[in-house]
């Protein structure tokens, strides 16, 4: 495989030079394009109002609803979803609902569906445990009957539930970032955008409708959980929340982040959107994967040091059991043979709340589109991830007449089918697949930004890369090709000896290489290729400059 970096190789480029060569390669040509960029804006109510691509009136409609729900003690519903974007989005929601409420007759309570029990979203089921009390039965208010009912990251396809609470005479603001159909549900007002996440969007109303108070402006943290959570491309609007909500998450003080931090071993960290997407969002999203989502919504939410330890340590439970299911799942299924243009698996054994995770962990062993089915006795449910260029919902459209529920986007889709129905799926997505998908989208592609030397792997460089972040979606950490390097030094090291040290050499010049999980023969003398990012490392108070290799090619 041959490396084909954006920018070629110049010996004589500078740091500065490489810097500039990257940003003008992104997109940001002049010196105020760059400088605007390497420097978001404040996210203040303005600048949300005038970059987040929200009409105003929505917004305005949106706060005009609330406040006269609240002046009249109406009791009002926060419907959010159990994934680390919609539970942020509730926790967002909530809170600042709940602070505006204070002192009034108004109760809000906040409402996750049930993965099993209710489906995805702003379903018919979860409509009908809302009206009849089911929803409020252990709550501190069981007699709760919502009047005004606010969506947070769902609702924009939820036409039939939004039919039948308007029936009841039920006030419905939905807020959503997803894909809407032709047709929008018959609601009160929808507040609509694809530019950030469904916490993102939570944010921006919570500081219209609460006037930018000290509430609203402090739960930016929490929203920068869910846009990074959701993958969100981190320019623009979200560059700017997510900046500085990443320095609130690092001086946390809500006991809940604090126990969660203490568990996984983030305390005292400077935190990135690496701690959050591996960190963070995984916590959050085990106890909607494999129990309560309430759990991690409870978390963000709770005032008590004794409650948020206690819920901390369940949800890490949860995590290490999410972990070891996606496991032995992934492990299972990589044991067999793959030979058509889709991978398709399904088992009684797979748990339904990790089948997107092995499907994504296949999708990148493998390099072909990939599903995972989780059986449950007559019923069948599936989750595909796919490759750019591959749009897996397009194609699963493509046969028809055969599941109950289908919806998704280009990478991703979620589907449910009768489990007997399985072989007839399997047997005409192979047969559409091999013959509609092109194999060259199969063939793994690496990336690299920019081709360089070790002589210009140095701490300017390091340090000045350092201002490119928060990376992410949109804005990934740049990716350096090196070619034709001497090994050194190749030393195996981790507690089983995976992972692999080295110190490579080009023209007199020598730098070291942590390379995780290194798979090729050792010890390596020659390195054809290697991409990687140039990274500052700290070890007992030294500071050293090192290659992080991602794809090496001897």
């Amino acid at each position: 495989m041959t490396v084909i970096p954006r920018i070629p190789l110049e010996k004589s480029r500078s740091a500065e030079d490489i810097m500039s060569a990257i940003l003008t390669n992104r997109g940001f040509i002049s010196e105020k394009e760059m400088d605007a960029f390497l420097h978001p804006p404040a996210p203040t109510l303005d600048y949300l109002v005038k970059n987040a691509g929200i009409p105003e009136k929505s917004l305005r409609k949106t706060a005009e609803l609330l406040e006269d729900a609240i002046k009249r003690g109406k009791d009002i519903l926060v419907f959010g979803d159990y994934d680390a974007d919609g539970v942020t989005a509730t926790t967002v929601m909530w809170r600042t609902l709940a602070s505006m409420a204070q002192g009034t007759d108004a109760r809000v309570l906040p409402f996750i569906p049930d993965r099993v029990r209710h489906g995805y979203g702003l379903s018919a089921a979860a409509v009908q445990d809302i009206e009849d009390g089911t929803a409020w039965k252990d709550t501190v208010y069981p007699d709760f009957s919502p009047k005004l009912v606010i969506t947070v990251d769902n609702g924009i396809v939820a036409n039939q539930a939004v039919a039948m609470l308007k029936e009841k005479g039920v006030t419905v603001v939905i807020t959503d970032h997803h894909l809407p159909d032709k047709k929008l549900p018959t609601a009160d007002c929808v507040v609509h955008t694809t530019r950030t996440s469904g916490a993102g969007i939570a944010w921006i109303v919570a500081m219209y409708i609460d006037k930018e108070s000290a509430v609203a402006k402090s739960l930016i943290d929490i929203a920068t959980i869910g846009i990074v959570a959701d993958m969100m491309p981190l320019t623009d609007v979200n560059r700017a929340i997510v900046t500085m909500g990443l320095r609130l998450l690092s001086r946390a003080t809500h006991p809940g982040l604090k126990s969660l931090y203490d568990l996984s071993g983030m305390t005292g960290k400077e935190m990135t959107t690496y701690d959050v997407s591996f960190g963070i969002a995984p916590r959050l999203n085990a106890a909607g994967r494999l129990a309560n989502p309430l759990d991690a919504l409870r978390l963000l939410c709770t005032t008590s040091v004794e409650s948020a330890e206690k819920l901390a340590r369940i949800i890490e439970g949860h995590n290490k059991e999410r972990q070891a299911l996606t496991d032995t799942a992934i492990e299972q299924a990589l044991s067999g043979r793959f030979p058509h243009n889709i991978v398709v698996i399904d088992s009684p054994e797979y748990h339904e709340g990790v089948i997107g995770l092995v499907a994504g962990k296949i999708m990148e062993k493998v390099n072909k589109p990939a599903i995972v089915i989780s059986i449950r006795g007559e019923t069948a449910k599936g989750s595909a991830r796919s490759l750019p260029g591959i749009d897996i919902t397009k194609l699963l459209r493509q046969v028809p007449d055969i599941f109950t529920g289908l919806g998704g986007h280009a990478g991703a889709a979620g589907f449910s089918l009768l489990a007997r129905d399985i072989p007839e799926l399997k047997h005409k997505l192979y047969a559409l697949a091999d013959k509609i998908i092109d194999k060259k989208l199969l063939v793994k592609q690496v990336a690299a930004d920019i081709e360089i030397t070790p002589r210009q792997v140095t701490f300017s460089l390091a340090h000045m890369l350092h201002s490119l972040e928060p990376y992410g979606m949109g804005n990934p950490k740049p990716r350096f090709l090196l070619r034709d390097v001497r090994v050194l030094e190749d030393r195996k090291v981790g507690k089983n000896g995976n992972h692999r040290k080295l110190v490579i050499e080009n023209d007199g010049i020598t730098k070291d290489v942590i390379w995780f999980n290194g798979e090729a023969a050792h010890p390596l003398s020659l390195i054809k290729e290697l991409v990687g990012t140039v990274e500052v490392n700290v070890w007992r108070d030294r500071e050293t400059v090192q290659l992080v290799a991602q794809h090496v090619e001897i």
